[in-house]
């Protein structure tokens, strides 16, 4: 493995998805929205380099922790890089944009993601391990939360303004 562990953004990688660990069993809602973030972000940042600089993505093979993902970065991967990327990002976008929602499809979404985390740990330094799976276990730990909408900032404002308005009537 080539990878440098103890970079800047290796080492910041995993004190957020440490973080973001202990938010989903104290905050499940706002790790949510975070890991929602998240998703968007890599999204929108790995389609735009599966686009314009598609080669990047062939350095992963340098730091794979298993032959058999060097093998297949190196093989199949580097002759469809752009469509093979393209799609994940796809993925990632749906992933970030549904995990926030109750019910099955919120679940499905953490359930995909737990799974796509998983699947990339193998990159070692180049999915920042373990960054990956602290994330992954992020997620498996918000599928079995119990009040995930708990926290909900709009909830929070309106309740706020619900309030104000019976504080204005009871004094006015």
């Amino acid at each position: 493995m080539n990878g440098n562990i103890f970079s800047p953004e290796y080492m910041l990688s995993n004190a957020i998805a440490l973080l973001l660990l202990g938010i989903a069993f104290l905050r499940p809602f706002t790790a949510k929205v975070i890991l929602s973030v998240i998703f968007v972000a890599a999204a929108i940042v790995n389609g735009i380099t599966a686009i314009y600089h598609p080669q990047a993505y062939l350095y992963y093979a340098d730091v794979a922790a298993l032959p058999v993902y060097e093998r297949f970065i190196l093989g199949y991967f580097s002759t469809h890089t752009t469509l093979i990327v393209f799609s994940i990002a796809f993925l990632q976008l749906a992933a970030g944009v549904f995990m926030t929602r109750r019910g099955l499809t919120g679940t499905m979404a953490l359930a995909g993601s737990a799974t796509f985390l998983l699947a990339i740990a193998p990159l070692g330094a180049g999915s920042a391990f373990p960054c990956s799976v602290l994330l992954a276990v992020s997620c498996i730990v918000l599928i079995f939360a119990k009040e995930q909408n708990k926290l909900s900032l709009v909830s929070k404002i309106k309740n706020r303004q619900a309030f104000s308005v019976k504080h204005i009537r009871q004094y006015h």
